[in-house]
């Protein structure tokens, strides 16, 4: 053994760094394939954003709420099957209800069933309708073919959402329903056309699906799975730096001075800590630093935890989800919000014991309101604003389920620091970088400029979501494999 190696207090194969979905799904791959893989993660728990806690017998999902495609479909099958894990999870289907003032629509899995619904609603945009929902249906087929880029993508890849639908929507109202999805965390006029039209696809097609148990199951099974396989994990361990030698990444450093050889290092933790905390500024091509520090990051979110001892079924709240916009044009809401202003364009409630009973004791249920939410606050703190916010919140659901606040058996909440504290996702970002028409296919690749190192998570391709990530691990590990 060279005296160069005699240094490093433990060696592997590929060391991963972050314990997100990411990062567990490249490392459960590798481990399959037979490559020595261990995790580094700085918190007790894996999944990073897709974790579950416990308050007095009620189980909460801290930020993902449920996940598109399940067992049938889409990214995350892909993942499961390359995994050999279609069985390990138990799903079941469940659906959302949008509220407006006087009206209410609830999902459908059925790729035609919203059009159709809308035209019911507004029989003289029926034409309108139809040719948004051709085009928005011919961006998702386009998107399949890329990085070559089709003439209907070309024309929108710096367009919003909102430009998209004003070429062929007239009625106030109907932009506000056919704008309803909110998963990009963004107004519809800073959602990329193309991001905002693929999302509405694939979330009409795959549905919507929770994991009996909870959130935490998914990251869970990811560990269960690359220990099987030999690999190993570390928790309430802080990487310092990526060891460089010769300009390639040859292992990682944590805050307790452990030194980690690894012929390859991948990193799920957030893009701009990755590289100008660990890799360091000096270390990096200068045109790579400034495209960094550009990129735009996503809003963050607030959330409050409820376990309650109320059925809200009796107040005619039935939908495991509920996104309520109190108004048709919460223009003004969005510019205060990202102004810094504690605005609510909409929020939504989840009562994810509607579809799992087992997350609280039994004839009470789990109840979680949150909403966008700036990480930055005009003249505030979050110290300050963090119990107002919710009390604000919880009184906004009151208007659904009378008499909630008076059957709160437990509450917390998290703000966009809490999610930065836990997750160290800059800015506490719920998305990684923002969907805006700016940054589309500006995501960082697996690859990075630093031989050896590669990228898993949100803040690279293909994007947010459980589903996108587990994608974004996996593509990691098959670049690695040479697959």
């Amino acid at each position: 053994m060279s005296k160069q190696t005699r240094q490093f207090d433990e060696e592997y194969d590929v060391a991963v760094i972050g314990a997100g979905i990411g990062g567990l799904t490249c490392a459960a791959y590798l481990a399959k394939k037979g490559k020595k893989v261990k995790v580094f993660e700085q918190h007790s728990v894996p999944g990073g954003c897709c974790t579950s806690f416990s308050r007095k017998g009620f189980k909460f999902d801290a930020g993902v709420l449920h996940l598109t495609g399940g067992k049938e479909s889409g990214a995350f099958q892909r993942v499961l099957s390359a995994l050999e894990i279609e069985d390990e999870f138990k799903f079941k289907e469940q659906f959302q209800r949008f509220i407006f003032p006087g009206l209410t629509l609830d999902s459908s899995r059925a790729v035609e069933d919203f059009p159709r619904k809308l035209k019911e609603l507004f029989p003289r945009e029926s034409e309108g309708i139809t040719n948004l929902f051709d085009i928005i249906k011919s961006i998702y087929e386009d998107i399949k073919k890329l990085p070559t880029l089709s003439p209907l993508l070309a024309k929108y890849r710096e367009r919003s959402f909102q430009e998209l639908v004003d070429e062929h929507i007239k009625d106030a109202k109907l932009k506000a329903l056919v704008n309803a999805n909110w998963h990009l965390w963004y107004p519809p006029w800073n959602n990329s056309a193309i991001d905002y039209a693929a999302l509405m696809v694939t979330e009409q097609l795959r549905g919507y699906f929770y994991p009996l148990g909870g959130i935490q199951a998914v990251p869970d099974t990811l560990v269960r799975v690359l220990k099987s396989y030999g690999g190993e994990i570390e928790y309430r361990t802080f990487v310092d730096r990526i060891i460089l030698e010769k300009g390639k990444a040859a292992g990682i450093e944590t805050r307790k001075g452990k030194q980690v050889r690894a012929a390859q290092v991948v990193s799920n933790i957030a893009a701009r800590a990755t590289f100008l905390n660990l890799v360091g500024e000096e270390n990096l091509p200068e045109d790579f630093v400034k495209t960094l520090n550009r990129l735009e990051i996503s809003l963050s979110s607030f959330y409050v935890y409820l376990g309650v001892d109320i059925d809200p079924r009796t107040t005619g709240v039935d939908a495991p989800e509920t996104i309520v916009y109190e108004t048709y044009d919460n223009t003004e809401e969005w510019n205060r919000l990202l102004e810094g202003e504690l605005a609510i364009p909409c929020f939504g409630i989840s009562i994810p014991t509607l579809v799992d009973p087992g997350l609280a004791p039994p004839g009470k249920h789990v109840m979680i309101i949150m909403t966008m939410a700036p990480y930055y606050l005009a003249g505030k703190s979050w110290r300050e604003e963090k119990g107002r916010f919710a009390r604000k919140l919880i009184a906004k659901a009151e208007k659904l389920i009378p008499g909630l606040s008076q059957h709160i058996v437990v509450q917390d909440a998290a703000t966009p620091l809490t999610y930065e504290r836990y997750t160290l996702n800059t800015m506490g970002a719920a998305m990684g970088w923002a969907f805006s028409p700016q940054m589309f296919m500006k995501r960082l690749e697996q690859k990075t400029p630093i031989p050896n190192l590669y990228l898993a998570g949100h803040w690279t391709m293909p994007g947010g979501g459980v589903p996108a990530v587990a994608l974004s691990g996996l593509r990691a590990a098959r670049m690695i494999l040479g697959e």
